[in-house]
């Protein structure tokens, strides 16, 4: 039987190529090498902390392949009974076998919260004896690996509106029409939560399980199958505990992100239902701060969301991951809606740092000039600072660039404020420009 969803499903699919246009102009720009004036921003509030992951190791029950991940057992919902999560202060967590517990202090090198913009300096364009010598160039951000986390909870099991197809199976479905795309820059993963397929808090809160990809990030020619496969091996059971599946996955992506330079890692958690186990108190909040300290702290995670039939807040999850809102999946048409909300994934600028431009012949690269200005969809143009790392994100208002490497850069990278600030415009690179300075 042939599902039409999923043929628009697998056109949106397709279009997964995050692209940005950053361009250097010919022009001019205010070449002061002054300091950025304004208060420090406070870093993100209330900051965060991946808790301890404690878990006891072992097989889980029913584990049919990959030293017990993803499980055959179809579980049956059960209550999950409460965790003795540890509370934590300030990144460091005590006890228990859970993952999470309430969160205070933390900081943030990512200049503000992720509800936040930072505005640039104000450019008021070429002219004059500031001219500087430009090219045009057309750089693409770095290219995309993709760390997917997905709900495999009993409720996975409940038929669509056609009465026919399961929400597991439509997922599997678009899944394998999507790897079957030629696509040579992005990478993909994949691992599942929960890891029984019952209720077992010793396993199942498991943060380290998490961070253990079911299939390991890779060329989609490859790792594609190797998913799709995954997917038919797992089974759907057991209950919800989404706060250590995403501090996992965010744990695994930045140890993929320290050792993929020139990659901009990133996590899709893809779930069904509200979290249901591994929290001494159920809710959102600790879920937030989790996704919030992986946008602000590098390296830099964007946790995107996509809720099928979830009527919970989703969105402040992916707010607190640097990517505004959730997609919420319309249960009446789980392929349509989840290739929408694809759409729009693939016109976002998900990368934080850009391939520095290499200078035409003839022209020596002067790394003191080079200047970054970005111009909004109404055309008004900005200046972003050069600051000297990510740390110094937290004291500059206006937010800022720096280097990977100060003495031998390869990409440009920038605070994850001003990242949020490239949602629409486009970005000039200005070679043989002197950079306004932010606060060191």
């Amino acid at each position: 039987m042939q599902h039409l969803p999923q043929r628009r499903l697998f056109a949106a699919l397709s279009a997964l190529v995050f692209a940005t246009t950053v361009a250097a102009c010919s022009d001019s720009g205010d070449d002061e090498d002054e300091g950025v004036t304004g208060g420090s921003s406070s870093g993100a509030t209330g900051g965060s902390s991946t808790g301890a992951s404690g878990g006891t190791s072992g097989t889980g029950t029913g584990g049919s392949s990959n030293a017990g991940k993803g499980g055959g057992s179809t579980g049956g919902s059960s209550t999950g009974g409460s965790t003795t999560g540890g509370s934590s202060t300030g990144g460091s967590s005590t006890g228990g076998s859970t993952t999470g517990g309430s969160s205070t202090g933390g900081s943030s090198s990512g200049g503000t919260s992720p509800s936040q913009q930072c505005s640039g300096l104000p450019f008021e364009g070429a002219g004059g004896d500031m001219a500087c010598a430009g090219f045009e160039y057309e750089v693409e951000p770095v290219p995309v690996d993709l760390f997917i986390m997905m709900d495999r909870s009993i409720s996975m099991n409940e038929l669509l509106e056609d009465g026919v197809t399961t929400r597991w199976e439509a997922l599997h479905d678009a899944v394998e029409s999507f790897v079957g795309t030629e696509n040579n820059q992005l990478r993909v993963g994949i691992s599942f939560f929960n890891r029984t397929g019952a209720a077992d808090d010793n396993l199942d809160c498991d943060v380290d399980y998490y961070a253990t990809p079911y299939v390991e990030i890779g060329e989609l020619s490859e790792a594609g199958p190797d998913i799709v496969q995954a997917m038919e091996d797992v089974v759907p059971g057991g209950l919800t505990p989404t706060l250590p599946a995403l501090q996992g996955a965010i744990q695994h992506a930045r140890e993929w992100a320290e050792t993929n330079a020139g990659r901009a890692t990133a996590v899709l958690l893809v779930t069904d239902g509200y979290p249901t186990q591994c929290q001494e108190v159920i809710g959102i909040n600790q879920v937030v701060a989790v996704a919030e300290d992986g946008y602000l702290n590098e390296p830099y995670i964007r946790t995107y969301v996509f809720g099928l039939a979830a009527d919970f807040n989703l969105d402040s999850v992916a707010l607190g991951g640097g990517t505004r809102s959730a997609y919420i999946v319309d249960e009446g048409d789980v392929s349509g809606s989840f290739a929408n909300a694809l759409a729009n994934v693939a016109g976002s600028r998900l990368a934080c740092k850009y391939e520095l431009p290499t200078p035409p012949a003839g022209m020596n690269l002067n790394l003191d000039e080079v200047q970054i200005v970005y111009t909004t969809a109404t055309g008004e143009s900005e200046e972003v600072p050069r600051i000297t790392s990510g740390e110094a994100c937290a004291r500059n208002p206006n937010g800022g660039w720096y280097y990977d490497d100060p003495t031998d850069p390869s990409t440009i990278e920038v605070c994850s404020c001003t990242c949020q600030r490239f949602q629409a415009g486009s970005i000039e690179v200005r070679l043989g420009c002197e950079p306004r300075v932010g606060i060191r």
